[in-house]
């Protein structure tokens, strides 16, 4: 196996969702505040609903 990079972001996070939400994350990370991608769309949501 092969040795994972050093970074703050070290934790792994798995989560089954259906294909529809699988889309609509998609589609939300497109969005520009969102990164991108679907993990940073996830971790920009967490960040903030902490924030409350």
């Amino acid at each position: 196996m092969a040795k994972l990079p050093t970074s703050e972001n070290t934790e792994t996070f798995i989560m089954r969702i259906s294909p529809e939400l699988k889309e609509k994350l998609n589609q939300l990370a497109k969005k520009s505040k969102y990164g991108g991608t679907a993990s940073s769309a996830i971790r920009y949501l967490i960040e903030n609903a902490n924030r409350y």
